[in-house]
């Protein structure tokens, strides 16, 4: 019998990275996107068994610190990651205020990405 990836959900508005990201992730996690915040929202809701967020800071409309505080106030368990270039370390520091459990910067090194999702699922069980 299988065992089941972990579901990662990627959010950014940029669909290169999302498409870019689901494709590299794909072989070790179940993977989906949202190109803004109020879709992540919604694919959260709906979905109910997302293990880890790949979130963005810097979006229109709903700024990536907002999707992580909506989220949190439903989702306690899930492990929430930021991706950003911004390098306001205020920023940073919001996120993980609202609930991030790990940040990662711009250009991403899909290696590190990798064992920070799996690290952090670990810490989660």
């Amino acid at each position: 019998m299988a065992t089941m990836k972990p579901a990662v959900l990627i959010v950014d508005d940029e669909r290169v990275i999302c498409e870019g990201l689901s494709r590299v992730l794909s072989d070790d996690f179940e993977t989906c996107y949202a190109l803004n915040g109020k879709d992540a929202l919604d694919i959260v809701q709906s979905k109910g068994n997302i293990d880890v967020m790949l979130c963005d800071i810097k979006m229109p409309g709903m700024e990536g610190t907002d999707v992580i505080r909506k989220i949190r106030s439903a989702n306690k368990d899930m492990v929430v990651i930021v991706m950003t270039a911004v390098t306001n370390p205020k920023k940073v520091c919001e996120a993980m205020r609202y609930g991030a459990n790990n940040f990662i910067l711009k250009p991403l090194d899909i290696p590190l990405l990798t064992s920070t999702i799996r690290s952090a699922i670990k810490k989660r069980d």
